[in-house]
């Protein structure tokens, strides 16, 4: 083969012949009253609930409909082990379920699932099988996501992932088990569930042609989801495609997928696609792993919008009885202290975008904006604020009495990084990034503000709340008695300050104990230990990832104050 232009195309796949698996074409043709399976029988019942949902324009979840596709899967992949390794056929339930797992038996088989049969060995044992998705988040342990992950947004997405997949577990287990005992062991069937959820997250596609749920289901394609991901430079792409006037076909599950080169691609180039742009926390708990940094590329890092724990009286020292008893502090890593203050925010901020929009309406332009500089990739999600909750350790000062991590309210901010290879100027990009979260900051700064104006002019059993109205005034910049933007900016300072302290320290705290934990296993838990090490080289990109954000951005505040 040689080298292939760029609009060519590189693969075309009928679906109706790959064996495209999606959850309106296995459950639409499924008969309840006929088919007599638990599991389908319950999948179909969240499936027609997910329906009833969206045709009443009421919210639906996406991860109800990720949920059934790998029940899906898992159910199709235990029935597909024991119709290979069992002795004798009336081991094996007749039925809607058995024909379907047949008809994508070597789609099932090319995809890394659990449990795997093995024609050479009918011990029907499985319990010795390596995992196929080592790094992906549902296969550390407690200890790897509290210490590997700690300080990092990765361990926050772990135990969301993570709590969210168990529940879904706990659904399934009455009718898997009813199905599958006979044959699988409990290890077996929590294996098959748990790595149909990771192929699910890890190669799955949105199903942009809306054959169901609008356009909100996932599906499966053969040899497509084997693509690697390159979002700085990938050279192909996918589209769902139907001759013109052949519309219908899409909703029997017909047509074909087509595979396009973005552009020159060289003989023997691996084909690779964009997945999307996420940041690497996020890439991380869908796929296991952080995409390597060649050139430049949009990333995350989030900062604090408070400080754990605020000083009400900053010029004072505090007497040792009012430090005893906390009078001057106010510990801002308990959600009923900064709750409050986080809604308040938001709200400062939507009024200040509102206000915004009619000056840009009537020609008003901020000297200092530099909107029109930014590079016209960034994602969508950058244009918006976006708080998320850090998992921290609690203060030093209340350890002994709340000894449990706490959540600290944070702002996603982004921008693109870039490797000692790279020579472009993304100062542009840096400033807009700061710039974007500065509203937010402004109405932080005057919540603070108000904060220590109250607890100095109150007594303490009657602290008087603070106002919406001054935090929308400041996140505007309508107040000019006050220099909000040089508050805001301290504040950002401060959290980058304390955002790369907290990675670097716990990091390093990850490092020992990996080591720790390496001398104490010795040589005879090799399979564990190189797992173990993946996991930690996920947990350190993600770190890493993050710190090359905020590296990058102090300059630019430093510079703006």
């Amino acid at each position: 083969v040689d080298d292939v232009p760029a609009d060519t195309v590189a693969m075309c796949l009928p679906l109706e012949e790959v064996g495209m698996i999606d959850a309106a074409s296995i459950l639409d043709s499924y008969n309840e009253v006929e088919g007599g399976d638990e599991v389908l029988n319950m999948l179909k019942e969240m499936w027609n609930k997910e329906l009833a949902s969206t045709n009443n324009r009421q919210n639906s979840e996406e991860g109800k409909r990720l949920a059934v596709l790998a029940g899906i899967i898992a159910h199709l992949q235990l029935i597909r082990y024991k119709d290979v390794t069992s002795w004798t056929t009336n081991q094996i339930k007749e039925g809607y379920a058995l024909d379907q797992s047949r008809r994508l038996g070597l789609f099932l088989d090319a995809m890394p699932l659990l449990p795997q049969h093995d024609n050479d060995d009918n011990s029907n044992s499985n319990d010795q099988q390596a995992h196929p998705f080592p790094t992906h988040f549902l296969y550390w342990t407690d200890d790897e996501v509290q210490i590997l992950l700690q300080g990092t947004m990765g361990q926050t997405k772990a135990r969301e992932v993570r709590a969210g997949i168990g529940l879904v577990v706990r659904e399934f287990s009455s009718s898997f088990l009813k199905e599958h005992k006979t044959n699988c062991s409990q290890t077996q069937i929590l294996n098959a569930i748990f790595s149909a959820f990771s192929a699910i997250l890890s190669r799955s596609f949105g199903d942009a042609a809306g054959r169901d749920l609008d356009g909100k289901g996932r599906m499966l394609v053969p040899l497509v989801d084997m693509l690697n991901h390159d979002g700085e430079d990938p050279n192909v792409s996918w589209k769902w495609h139907v001759g013109e006037g052949d519309e219908d076909k899409i909703a029997e599950g017909k047509g074909d997928i087509v595979v396009t080169t973005l552009r020159h691609v060289k003989k023997g180039e691996e084909l690779v696609k964009c997945y999307g742009w996420r940041p690497a926390w996020d890439i991380a708990s869908s796929y296991g792993f952080v995409p390597r940094l060649k050139k430049e590329r949009w990333e995350c890092a989030v900062l604090p919008l408070f400080p754990a724990m605020l000083d009400l009286v900053p010029d004072d020292i505090p007497t040792p009885y009012q430090k005893a008893r906390g009078e001057t502090t106010l510990d801002l890593l308990l959600e009923t202290n900064y709750g409050p203050l986080v809604k308040a925010v938001i709200a400062a901020v939507d009024a200040a975008s509102e206000i915004r929009a009619r000056q840009i309406s009537e020609g008003v332009r901020n000297d200092d904006e530099t909107i029109d500089g930014v590079d016209s990739d960034r994602p969508e999600q950058l244009n918006r604020l976006e708080v998320v909750s850090l998992f921290r350790p609690p203060p030093s000062g209340t350890a002994d009495e709340f000894a449990f991590p706490r959540r600290q309210p944070c702002v996603v901010v982004g921008t693109k990084i870039q490797s000692s290879d790279s020579d472009t100027n993304n100062h542009h990009n840096h400033r807009h990034a700061i710039e974007s979260i500065l509203p937010a900051f402004r109405a932080a700064a005057s919540a603070i503000s108000q904060l220590r104006h109250n607890h100095q002019s109150s007594s303490i059993d009657d602290v008087a709340p603070i106002k919406a109205s001054p935090m929308a005034v400041a996140a505007a910049s309508l107040d000019k008695n006050t220099d909000w933007d040089e508050l805001a900016l301290k504040l950002i300072q401060d959290g980058i300050k304390d955002r790369s302290q907290t990675l670097v320290d716990d990091g390093k705290a990850a490092e020992s104990w990996l080591a720790q934990q390496n001398d104490a296993n010795g040589i005879d838990d090799q399979n564990d230990r190189e797992h173990r090490q993946f996991r930690a080289g996920v947990a350190s990109d993600v770190r890493e990832a993050e710190l090359n954000v905020l590296r990058t951005l102090q300059k630019t505040v430093i510079e703006m104050m």
